[in-house]
């Protein structure tokens, strides 16, 4: 069951040294403030790149995209895109820290799953996740992020989603209508913010959008979910 919902760069080759190397510095270049990258994009469009660290930019970067290709997420961001971006550069750290332990590797994403599966994110969100992580990877590494680097990424969160993948699933098959109702309220909710963004947009409109769009803005999300 698992192996059918892994996403289509998952990989099952082990990573060899030089891959983990330059997904390490790679990596390294980010957390020091050395990606080069970063400071061009700054330089080229300082007002569309208001962050002042690569490690800023990336955790900001990263939770818009993640929002904007995977929108029904939106709901569960209670916190400012730059704390909850933090939040996940800290987890692509430790991953990077973990690399020649794997017990301690397994483990703690054995438990990141567990913890995740109470916020009822399901199995196929991991894979978008990935995703989105190797995109902004490029995006403040630039030329940096070669082909090997890449290859190293794409391994390294393969081993990621082999311990979170089977947790996710094991959660979802023992609590299908506990996790139907989570999953509607969060349709529900994005359906209410794209609402009132659009009455911000419109300040004229007075009434809710109708039950039919709310239904066709859900059945829509549902599709590319």
């Amino acid at each position: 069951m698992s192996a059918v919902l892994m996403p289509i760069y998952f990989v099952e080759d082990p990573i060899t040294e030089v891959e983990k190397d330059k997904a390490v510095r790679s990596w390294r270049m980010i957390a020091s403030g050395q990606a080069v990258e970063f400071y061009r994009l700054k330089k080229a469009d300082p007002i569309n790149t208001p962050c002042s660290t690569p490690m800023e930019f990336f955790g900001n970067r990263f939770i818009l995209r993640f929002l904007e290709v995977h929108p029904i997420a939106a709901p569960m961001f209670n916190k400012t895109s730059m704390k909850q971006g933090t939040l996940f550069f800290r987890m692509v750290a430790f991953t990077i820290a973990a690399l020649d332990d794997d017990a301690k590797f397994d483990s703690q994403f054995v438990t990141l799953a567990k913890s995740h599966n109470r916020m009822s994110i399901r199995a196929v969100e991991y894979g978008i996740f990935g995703e989105c992580l190797f995109w902004t990877l490029k995006l403040t590494l630039g030329p940096e992020y070669d082909a090997i680097t890449h290859m190293g990424w794409v391994k390294i969160f393969s081993r990621v989603l082999k311990a979170m993948i089977p947790v996710a699933i094991e959660y979802e098959l023992e609590n299908k209508e506990a996790l139907r109702t989570r999953v509607t309220c969060r349709y529900r909710a994005l359906s209410s913010i794209l609402d009132k963004q659009a009455l911000i947009r419109r300040p004229e409109a007075t009434t809710s959008v109708s039950e039919d769009a709310l239904s066709f803005t859900a059945h829509s999300l549902h599709h590319k979910a």
